[in-house]
């Protein structure tokens, strides 16, 4: 995720006004008050409504000021304002911008340790991570998470007043505030608002409800339904990037597949991005979606094979993986999908391309 590096110490004035943060900071000045509790190990953290309307009086939000701008300045410009690498739809259909602050960001589990200079924007439903460019004085999207399913914890690390945040669909993240009050007021507006998000979402799309009215998904508008409520809602064992940041979905099918022709047929949800084709499984209870696997469009090749007995089917090959037999329920969804995915046969007589890279078998069976 491109972004712009920061030094975890130092103090130099730049060009534009923004000062860099110290957030290292030693044992010996630590606080031992910190508003708020912490539960043994690490766990939830939570505060306290009579605490937060405290920390609310008592320290008003003062503007965080850069590129010449106030907090109000910005936040109207998040709004108004073009974001370079945007995705998805106009960003005022998120709703009003709830809290905004200026904050250090570092991803779990990845290999690299930088630590992010961002800016966060919780939204009733939502929360936004932007980059700033400095140079160019603009915001640059990193993400737009789902508050629904969300989990908020505190941390005590070596680089400032900092929570973690992690969910179903999302990698987990630790935010370091500026200061402890900054970062109790985001634990407390979190947790309100992925309250009110898990409330929303279960009212809208009540998962006992939602799939086994669209499922079979036999027609166009149950397909667009089913991808909403597939892009808002939980969905198990999820690995790699939110399915929000996959991009828009281009087409979604009920199909069934097979590791081998003498396999058993497993059905599943067939969700096709711009680069990426992502399998799904339903209980059959129809209550939760299960994530089964993703394959690079790329790296797949496709094979027309329809059964003697008039199924519609057709293999998916690759690179290090074993090949899957897809049947298709509709000769609608089987054209779509071949003419997306199958790619024109190389020519003996062309130019030989470089070395397919090695692409490791996402797609895991049950």
């Amino acid at each position: 995720m491109g972004c712009c590096s920061v030094t975890a110490r130092g103090a130099n004035l730049k060009q534009d006004g923004h000062e860099e943060v110290e957030l290292l900071q030693t044992e010996g000045s630590r606080k031992q008050s910190e508003t708020g509790s912490l539960s043994p190990n690490g766990g939830p953290y939570s505060i306290s409504h009579h605490q937060a309307t405290c920390v609310k009086h008592e320290v008003p939000d003062k503007p965080v000021l850069f590129w010449g701008k106030s907090h109000a300045n910005l936040d109207d410009m998040i709004l108004s304002e073009p974001i370079h690498g945007w995705e998805g739809q106009d960003i005022q259909t998120y709703g009003k911008v709830v809290r905004s602050s200026l904050i250090f960001m570092q991803i779990r589990g990845t290999h690299s340790q930088e630590i992010m200079e961002c800016f966060l924007v919780l939204f009733p439903l939502h929360l936004l991570i932007l980059s700033l460019d400095h140079q160019d004085r603009r915001f640059i999207y990193q993400g737009l998470l789902s508050l629904s399913g969300m989990k908020v914890f505190s941390l005590w690390t070596s680089i400032g007043h900092t929570f973690e945040i992690s969910g179903p669909m999302i990698e987990s993240r630790q935010i370091s505030c500026l200061n402890s009050r900054e970062r109790d007021l985001w634990i407390s507006e979190l947790q309100h608002h992925i309250l009110e998000a898990n409330t929303h979402y279960s009212l809208v799309y009540p998962s006992i409800n939602i799939l086994s009215f669209l499922l079979p998904c036999d027609s166009m508008w149950k397909k667009k339904e089913l991808i909403r409520y597939l892009t808002s809602c939980p969905i198990r064992d999820w690995e790699g990037r939110a399915i929000q940041h996959l991009g828009n979905a281009i087409y979604l099918s009920a199909v069934q597949v097979a590791h081998t022709i003498d396999a058993d047929f497993e059905d599943r949800l067939l969700v096709l991005f711009s680069e990426d084709l992502v399998f799904l499984s339903v209980d059959a209870e129809k209550t939760a979606v299960t994530y089964q696997g993703t394959l690079p469009i790329n790296a797949i090749h496709i094979k027309e094979s329809i059964a003697w007995d008039g199924r519609l089917e057709f293999q998916i090959t690759g690179h290090m993986m074993e090949p899957i037999l897809v049947c298709c329920s509709t000769i609608g969804d089987y054209n779509y999908l071949v003419f997306y995915l199958q790619k024109p046969e190389e020519s003996d007589c062309a130019i030989s391309p470089p070395p397919v890279p090695t692409v490791p078998a996402k797609y895991r069976r049950r």
